[in-house]
């Protein structure tokens, strides 16, 4: 513990150094400067308060000590490097949401081996279809997961979107688009869910699809954004999935 006469050596030097956010960097080098020189006199002999009286002499002027630290850690280069390392720190995260929210997604669900249609029962399915089909709308990802199709006609539409910017202001995506298919039917009836969070989960549901259809087709084209995803329908065994 130093002397309050050492502190206020090491205050005065510290007020010629303008880049405040070295200070506490330097007052630490110093105050190891000012102990290493105590030890070397205590042993040599000296009393504790004359060690440390001496080490401070040892020391020099505050004042041109001061200034040639203020050289040293210049505010311009401080600031540059503080600001540098700020945007460096940034480009980590950026690089870190963008690369990583898809992989931790995929995992996610390797890992827990999420099944979309756990809400139908399983006799009343007819297929099953893993899709992994993806599409971007600006910032918006679309991953369409699942096409579910039941006994009663019912055709599931399971997918999930996230946004792609650091801060959240993406577009909000509110309807997949116009749904068809390969025989040229357009489906209107249906309803849809979702829920909310970083991935918004969500099922969009339509009534009466045929069933000897051999694609669905999706296409959005509204506010001068589109998109068009054909679908190839597996043809498979009735509840084997």
């Amino acid at each position: 513990m130093l002397s309050p006469k050492s502190e206020e050596f090491l205050q005065k030097v510290l007020s010629y150094v303008k880049f405040s956010f070295d200070h506490r960097a330097i007052k630490d080098e110093l105050e190891n400067h000012l102990i290493d020189r105590m030890q070397d006199y205590r042993e040599q002999g000296y009393a504790e308060e004359e060690a440390e009286q001496m080490a401070v002499s040892a020391m020099g002027d505050a004042q041109e000590i001061g200034r040639e630290l203020n050289r040293e850690h210049n505010p311009i280069i401080g600031w540059l490097w503080r600001t540098s390392h700020f945007l460096v720190v940034l480009l980590v995260i950026t690089n870190l949401y963008f690369v990583g929210l898809p992989i931790a997604i995929s995992v996610g669900d390797t890992l827990m081996k999420i099944n979309p249609a756990a809400g139908i029962p399983k006799s009343d399915i007819v297929y099953n279809l893993p899709v992994h089909q993806k599409v971007k709308l600006d910032d918006t990802v679309i991953n369409f997961t699942n096409l579910v199709l039941e006994k009663n006609g019912d055709l599931n539409i399971f997918y999930r979107y996230y946004d792609t910017s650091l801060w959240g202001g993406g577009w909000n995506l509110g309807d997949i688009g116009v749904i068809t298919d390969n025989l040229g039917n357009r489906y209107y009836n249906g309803s849809g869910s979702g829920d909310g969070g970083i991935v918004s989960t969500c099922r969009r549901t339509i009534n009466h699809f045929a069933e000897n259809a051999d694609t669905l087709i999706i296409s959005y084209d509204y506010f001068n954004r589109q998109y068009r995803v054909e679908i190839p329908l597996k043809k498979v065994k009735e509840n084997e999935y």
